[in-house]
């Protein structure tokens, strides 16, 4: 999913799942009301941040 939205043209279901890792990830509301309210699996919600933190952490350890 995290691959998915980092793409030209992501689905519906990534970025519905970008939006809920976002908001759990900032500490607005817990992972299972930003499921709920985005229509998300956690499993994918877990899924996208652990990938996306994965990325980063790439990113970061390139830049030195």
């Amino acid at each position: 999913m995290f691959a998915e939205s980092m793409s030209g043209n992501p689905s519906a279901e990534a970025i519905a799942t970008a939006k809920a890792a976002t908001d759990v990830v900032e500490g607005k509301v817990p992972l299972s009301t930003a499921c709920s309210m985005y229509n998300v699996r956690e499993q994918a919600v877990i899924k996208f941040i652990i990938d996306s933190t994965e990325y980063d952490t790439v990113v970061s350890m390139r830049k030195k």
